[in-house]
This record gives C-alpha cells, structure tokens and sequence, in this order.
C-alpha cells in the first residue's frame, strides 16, 4: 500500500476514534484500496457499501474492521488530532472543503490531548465571527484568515 494511501487510511481512522468516520470517504477510500490490490474482505465489504446510504455508525464499524484485517493499530489521541488537523487544513488549502465546515472541523485542535490545543481561541475567533458577524457565509477576509491558520496548523505539523 502507498503511503498516501495509509495516510487516508490512518485520518478516516482517527476520524473514527474521535468523531465518525466520513461514510462517503470511507467507501472511496476502500475501492482505492481494491484497485491498490488490498484486497481484504473487510475491505471488500466497505467497498461494496454504498458510499451515499452508508451510515457513520456502519462506516466506522467496517473501518475498524479494515484496519484490524491490515494490522493497523488504534493512534493515540494526539496523534489522531494531528491527522485530522492536517487533512482539514489540506482540504481548506486545495478548496476541498468550504470555509464554513472547514472552521468547525478544526476544532478538533481543542481534544483532550491535542498537541495544538493553544491555537483554539483562533479556531473559535474564526468560528464567532463566521457566525455572529458573518451569518454563517464566510467572506473572504475570513477565507484569507481561515488559509492563513490552516499553513500556522501544517507548518507546525509539519516543519519544513
């Protein structure tokens, strides 16, 4: 398995863990695995799923069995924090996920454990404003601000 793959793989895991997992990205994520040729049962029966009638508690269920069948353990929460804040702060960079979610889904950096937990009163700064000033529609100062966090986010995670 390539390691973008095992990457995706250990963030719908840490999703898991501490939320659910993305049903719809669990699924992709198990027929990309088919096509890598892990070809596992479990990873055959998520595949199978359908990636819009598959509920959180279902997917997380099969995710779990996917990881047990390739040996991959449980991340430990910090570990799983940082996962999650990557792939959001990725998908807010790329534009794979608009503002408004993006914003809510950083503030997994506040989970109990979390190695980036000083930067919640800037994910909640963001989020007051998004709702209290913004109505929920992000402009695009806020854009600017919520890229300008998610590179603080990576570039700690990831140090160059």
């Amino acid at each position: 398995m390539d390691d973008s793959l095992l990457r995706r793989l250990r963030v719908e895991q840490a999703r898991a863990l501490l939320y659910d997992a993305e049903p719809h990205h669990a699924v992709m994520l198990a027929c990309d695995l088919l096509v890598a040729g892990v070809d596992g049962d479990a990873v055959v029966a998520l595949a199978a799923e359908s990636a819009r009638t598959l509920s959180a508690h279902d997917a997380n269920r099969r995710l779990m069995a996917v990881t047990a069948e390739l040996g991959l353990a449980e991340p430990d929460l910090a570990t799983a924090v940082e996962l999650i804040a990557a792939d959001t702060c990725e998908r807010i960079l790329d534009g794979g996920v608009p503002a408004e979610v993006g914003i809510h889904d950083l503030y997994v950096v506040g989970h109990e454990g979390s190695p980036l937990h000083d930067l919640l009163p800037a994910v909640a700064a963001l989020a007051d404003r998004l709702e209290d000033e913004l109505g929920g529609r992000a402009d695009n100062d806020l854009q600017t601000r919520l890229e300008a966090l998610a590179r603080t986010i990576l570039n700690r995670l990831m140090p160059s």
